[in-house]
């Protein structure tokens, strides 16, 4: 696969910077157990060729994450191993299921950067803009996009339906482990963004969770594909790609 590497984006400056992430915080992280470390390779094979450029930003990420989340509560994850099962792993592999025909990707509540950071690093041709309101997690996500040298990455602080507001650029939503879909669906038709669609990143009950938005919010979109994936011991996922009845007409 050929990639194009898109010129940087401009660097917006926090007005408050995340702390400075002592060397001890590093050390007591570790390294990655390599059978772990494995899995994530291979996956991360399935869509970039050769995977080790890839494969080394989100290894580096998933170690900064770790480190900055003694210091700020940034992910429930609090080992390698548990990072690495369900949430690296989780997001590479869903990686593959990005439509071709996409340009731009909006990760709706970022968080500490899954899915955004992750595919950011896999898909060097596709910009990503990471909405997230919360400080202490959107100085981290500028962080690490300069620790990781990202430069198709752009990090909008603020409430996501806010900072996408009029948002010409995107062409789909991702949203991972935000708020449920009835509720999410809803403030996208409020704020009229998300145009190009949603990827939702399912859990194991995704039928059900999709049952019951159709009570509160889902009547304006359809199911315009579905992708089951195993994480093994971490249980099964699923992409589901949404788009407005009106988009499909």
């Amino acid at each position: 696969m050929r990639v194009q590497v898109l010129p940087a984006l401009p660097l917006v400056v926090s007005i408050l910077a995340f702390p400075p992430i002592p060397k001890e915080a590093f050390v007591a992280v570790g390294e990655a157990n390599p059978l772990d470390a494995s899995l994530v390779r291979d996956a991360v094979g399935q869509i970039a060729n050769p995977p080790d450029g890839p494969f080394s930003r989100i290894m580096s990420y998933g170690k900064l994450l770790l480190a900055a989340n003694r210091l700020v509560n940034l992910t429930g994850a609090k080992s390698w191993e548990a990072l690495l099962q369900f949430h690296l792993l989780d997001c590479v592999t869903a990686g593959a299921f990005i439509p071709g025909d996409v340009r731009v990707i909006a990760d709706w509540g970022s968080g500490g950067g899954m899915p955004g950071l992750v595919w950011a690093a896999l898909r060097p041709e596709i910009r990503f803009l990471l909405c997230e309101r919360t400080q202490k997690k959107s100085a981290f996500l500028e962080e690490a996009v300069l620790h990781l040298g990202l430069t198709n990455t752009e990090v909008l602080k603020g409430q996501a339906e806010e900072v996408l507001r009029g948002e010409e650029r995107v062409d789909l939503v991702v949203a991972r482990a935000v708020e449920p879909l009835g509720k999410l669906l809803q403030r996208l038709d409020r704020e009229n963004v998300g145009k190009g669609g949603l990827m939702w990143m399912a859990g194991a009950k995704a039928e059900d969770d999709w049952a019951a938005a159709s009570d509160t919010g889902s009547s304006n979109w359809v199911v315009a594909a579905k992708h089951p994936y195993s994480l093994g011991q971490a249980g099964k996922r699923s992409i589901w790609v949404l788009r407005r009845r009106s988009s499909q007409a």
